[in-house]
């Protein structure tokens, strides 16, 4: 019997399906720049053995904490060095965080609250992308979460092994990417208290105890990064001489975007991440300013009200108001710098969904106005609509693929005919769900696996691993891949002119070239003689461009490279 109500219950399917999306995720190639540049610093790092003082292509690095790194090595030393293993520690990581919605969700919301927070969470795009093309950023969802799930259950029960959790857990956050590990905890936890005015929480003695346990687990970093360049001031980094490893970490990394301090700015404007959130959090994206002006009229309504008025919690609204506030005051954005928000809107719209002004009314029977099923459903099918954009006009012939989106697309259809605006909650989050299963498939099993074919690095990569060509014998010219590192399982070195590579091939003997028209053409300047090994065009995959997926243009989008085989010049007696 137990097993038929598994059999039925909708949410294992939809579980299952998401789990699959994320399983063929892992299968993929990772993408340049980030990834590949992370999976092969953690390449490096198994290879030389060095763990506290992080080193890329030989020299010293000083740009991103070491967790990402140390987990994906030892990943490395356990499974081998493969696309799957450098995903896989970050990808349980963010289940971590799917986990940590759910019973955070629980402390505070029902059952079946707490149930769509989760599902809104990892069916969302920007997460099932972010477990593809594995950044800092993926641990840091995962943990962030994980540490304000565990300060809520210390409030709550105040028991020590929440409180040792809580920091441990703001302590790999920071390791992940910072100090936003600890500001977007902080943030969270400090809106709540704040809101409920639990003066006798909010000043505590147990929070600076907290802040040793953290400390305690920063120590090995920074003791590496003091090691590797507070005491050496004279290495050169970033065009600068005296860097202060620990300065950069605690300071100029993160807070420095936001003074002007960091290097770093792209001038993106203070709404750059709203339209981000347009796709990020897609089928749910048009339900986040409902349950904004849900939360927030329920924060003022405590505020001024506050001995009548109850308030579940205000964890959700502050760690993700202020913390998009916080990132968009930075001078350098890129999207996937607004997915640790991603927790918290799943949160705030499901517990949205799931309320009532009228108390009496049960749970199950509540139903969704008709005017946010309106939206949704405009939601959905713009989720729809970019899936079968992506199978029929960027990269079509997937009749297997079409099969499975349209059939399931009119599996939805059929089920909102039958009922299409009188919806509970319940319903209208499953067919959401289905809507970003349909939307994942098409992303990890149609649009990435067609994507991916145009990246030269991987693939000149994958094929000097299946020819045989002696990867020490492989050199960069006039450009660089760092998944040609990692698919070729080796630092290759760099050639600076067509001098060096005819000196090299004459002292070594035959040598391996990777360039591109820029490098070919010097070859030829100095008649260097070599012959074509591998010819493609190349595309930064990961910087999607309107040229690229128009198929009438893509080609004029393409980079030419080459891997050339350089033999030595033959002197004549």
């Amino acid at each position: 019997m137990n097993v038929l109500r598994l059999y039925r219950n909708p949410w294992i399917w939809l579980g299952a399906a998401l789990l699959a999306i994320l399983l063929r995720g892992l299968l993929l190639d990772v993408m340049d720049v980030d990834a590949s540049q992370y999976a092969s610093i953690s390449m490096e790092m198994m290879q030389n053995g060095s763990w506290l003082e992080v080193k890329h292509r030989f020299g010293d690095y000083l740009d991103k904490p070491p967790l990402l790194f140390w987990s994906s090595a030892v990943s490395f030393l356990v499974f081998g060095l493969s696309s799957w293993a450098y995903k896989l520690p970050s990808v349980l990581g963010a289940l971590g965080g799917v986990y940590a919605v759910y019973r955070f969700s629980r402390l505070f919301y029902s059952e079946q609250t707490a149930r769509h927070a989760a599902f809104l969470l990892a069916s969302a795009t920007g997460f099932i992308v972010l477990c593809n093309d594995v950044r800092t950023d993926t641990l840091l969802l995962g943990t962030t979460a994980l540490a304000v799930w565990q300060l809520a259950e210390y409030m709550q029960f105040q028991r020590w092994k929440n409180l040792i959790g809580a920091f441990l857990c703001i302590g790999f956050a920071m390791l992940a990417k910072g100090p936003i590990g600890l500001v977007v905890p902080a943030l969270a936890a400090g809106t709540h208290l704040l809101l409920q005015r639990d003066w006798r929480n909010l000043f505590r003695w147990q929070w600076p105890a907290g802040l040793v346990i953290t400390a305690v687990v920063l120590l090995p970093m920074c003791w590496g990064l003091y090691q590797q360049f507070d005491l050496h001031p004279e290495k050169p980094l970033n065009d600068r001489i005296s860097t202060s490893g620990l300065y950069f970490y605690f300071w100029e990394q993160s807070f420095g975007r936001i003074t002007g301090n960091n290097v770093w700015r792209n001038n993106a404007g203070p709404f750059y991440f709203l339209h981000v959130y347009l796709w990020a959090f897609l089928p749910w994206a048009l339900l986040v300013p409902g349950a904004l002006w849900f939360h927030f009229r329920n924060a003022w309504n405590k505020a001024f009200n506050f001995k009548k008025y109850r308030l579940a919690e205000a964890f959700s609204l502050g760690g993700f108001v202020l913390t998009f506030i916080a990132l968009s005051l930075s001078k350098y954005k890129l999207p996937h710098y607004i997915f640790v928000t991603l927790p918290w809107a799943a949160v705030m719209v499901a517990s949205w969904l799931n309320a009532d002004k009228k108390a009496e009314v049960p749970e199950l029977k509540r139903t969704v106005p008709f005017f946010w099923v309106f939206v949704s459903y405009t939601t959905f099918l713009l989720a729809l609509t970019a899936a079968f954009l992506l199978i029929g006009f960027v990269f079509p012939g997937n009749y297997w693929g079409w099969l499975v989106l349209s059939g399931g697309t009119l599996f939805l259809l059929a089920g909102i005919i039958k009922n299409p605006v009188q919806i509970s909650p319940d319903t209208l989050v499953q067919r959401g769900v289905i809507v970003a299963i349909l939307a994942g498939v098409t992303l990890n099993f149609h649009f990435y696996p067609r994507l991916l074919p145009y990246q030269s690095t991987s693939n000149i990569g994958h094929f000097i691993q299946q020819t045989g060509i002696p990867k020490e014998k492989v050199a960069f010219f006039r450009r660089h891949g760092h998944a040609l590192d990692f698919y070729s399982q080796t630092i290759t070195r760099r050639m600076e002119s067509a001098w060096q590579i005819q000196e090299t091939a004459r002292r070594e003997g035959a040598i391996w070239v990777y360039t591109n028209q820029k490098g070919k053409s010097e070859l030829d300047l100095m008649q260097v003689p070599y012959e074509m090994v591998y010819e493609m065009g190349h595309f930064q995959t990961a910087l999607l461009k309107g040229r690229f997926l128009n198929p009438v243009t893509r080609q004029q989008s393409l980079e030419p490279v080459w891997l050339l085989k350089i033999s030595p010049l033959r002197t004549s007696n």
